[in-house]
């Protein structure tokens, strides 16, 4: 149960206060600003609403003292026609308002959205001290946690690894991490894609060259095998290597040895090899697609990672914790995601993973007003061709809007079960769970609108 901790000079008001909220939070009153520092102080408070004019200390000091030595959200409760006080509040870092005579209604909505607010930051703080070394991997899945839980143990036996997972999943940062808590840390972490780099110039990419090497070779240059040297190296994509640069990839993991084109001298060379696919190595070795003897020497310790789309319980964490990110760092006001919104963030696929989810967040947050996001921000490929309607925005609206919503959303439930049906009306009806000449009167009332229109 939160607590909450009410400030007012007036003993009716918080006698009120504790009969309309003790049954949801745990109160505590006081009558003046250094009364609710002294519990502050004493007690682990998770929001404060105070009045502004109380002797001793009034709520603007009070509000002052709370912001600059806890992080804790103030309400400020203002008289009517001062709404200066407020726009001050607000801007030395109150969470919100509320104006006399107090609406109980609006306040404990007030109280519900700066809890949820603050619960969620200390719900990321936590996690992000739970992060393993630089890797900036949250969770909540079982299976990620294991995986997070072996890091240190992987990072400590310095064998090769390969990363599986689908695009966007945080192979590089699984592998990443497991870097930063090796005994090669103080190395550098080569990441290349393999798939991004040209078959004519693997050599020169992955070997380096001399001076003169071949026309245009105007300087040296080290390759990544050398760059990698003493540290990690990262093959993403590793299942998209031609087969004969597989052989040339093999034959420096055996010997540790590379030659720079357009040179004779051999460099020894170190570094742990760290690679990721998203693709089935086990069936390209089978159809003769990935060398046999270079799947068993990389494939020593295997990590697989499960896709966002069986790790629902992520997408909202990350989605939270994204909003936060994107929200700070454009100066919006976003704070929080509708529950709806959390339900259609938790039913999408995911293809892209979290990679596809951060792009999602980032366009939702541009697009968002207000403290909450709601379905109209999303982008079209979430909220889906579907009119979804916020029921309290529904409310809101004109009677004629509302005549325009009602008619749509017919003639879309009407088009849905025909097409789902294929035209026939006895198979739509026993989708829709209705009555056939229900459903029939209903098709001829929005073809019927369909013609006036």
């Amino acid at each position: 149960m939160n607590t909450v901790l009410f400030a007012d000079d007036e003993i009716y008001m918080l006698d009120l206060m504790k009969m309309n909220f003790s049954k949801k939070y745990h109160v505590l009153t006081a009558q003046n600003g250094l009364e609710a520092l002294d519990l502050i102080r004493k007690n682990e408070i998770d929001l404060v609403v105070t009045d502004v004019k109380m002797p001793k200390m009034d709520g603007m000091q009070l509000l002052k003292e709370v912001v600059s030595a806890f992080d804790i959200p103030v309400i400020i409760v203002t008289a009517f026609g001062t709404i200066e006080n407020a726009v001050e509040a607000i801007k030395l870092g109150a969470y919100d308002y509320v104006t006399k005579p107090i609406n109980l209604q609006d306040l404990e909505a007030k109280i519900e959205r700066s809890l949820k607010y603050m619960n969620i930051k200390k719900e990321n703080a936590l996690l992000k001290k739970r992060i393993r070394g630089s890797s900036n991997i949250l969770t909540k899945n079982d299976k990620m946690q294991k995986i997070l839980d072996k890091i240190p143990e992987y990072a400590n036996l310095d064998l090769p690894i390969v990363i599986l997972g689908e695009s966007g999943t945080g192979k590089e940062l699984i592998a990443h991490a497991i870097h930063d808590q090796s005994n090669r840390y103080l190395g550098p972490f080569v990441a290349v894609n393999v798939s991004a780099v040209p078959a004519e110039l693997f050599e020169s990419e992955f070997f380096g060259y001399d001076q003169g090497a071949f026309t245009g070779a105007n300087s040296k240059k080290i390759g990544k095998f050398e760059a990698a040297n003493n540290g990690t190296l990262f093959l993403d994509e590793i299942g998209d290597m031609p087969i004969d640069h597989q052989a040339k990839l093999l034959r420096v993991l055996q010997d540790s040895k590379i030659t720079k084109l357009g040179s004779v001298e051999e460099k020894n060379v170190n570094f742990r090899l760290i690679s990721a696919t998203n693709k089935p190595l086990d069936k390209m070795v089978e159809g003769k697609k990935f060398r046999e003897d270079l799947y068993y020497r990389i494939n020593v310790i295997r990590i697989e990672i499960p896709p966002l789309r069986e790790r629902p319980e992520d997408v909202e964490l990350l989605s939270n914790y994204y909003v936060e990110k994107y929200s700070e760092q454009m100066k919006k006001e976003v704070k929080f995601i509708s529950q709806k919104v959390v339900d259609l963030l938790k039913a999408y696929n995911w293809p892209g993973n979290v990679r596809e989810l951060q792009n999602v967040i980032l366009r939702t947050v541009i697009n968002a007003s207000g403290e909450e996001i709601k379905i109209r921000d999303l982008p079209h490929e979430i909220s889906g061709n579907q009119t979804i309607i916020d029921y309290e925005e529904f409310l809101e609206k004109k009677h004629v809007e509302r005549n325009r919503l009602y008619k749509a959303l017919e003639r879309q439930f009407v088009n849905s079960l025909l097409s789902k049906s294929q035209g026939n009306i006895t198979k739509a009806a026993e989708i829709a769970k209705m009555d056939r000449r229900l459903l029939q009167n209903m098709i001829k009332h929005v073809e019927n609108k369909d013609d006036s229109e």
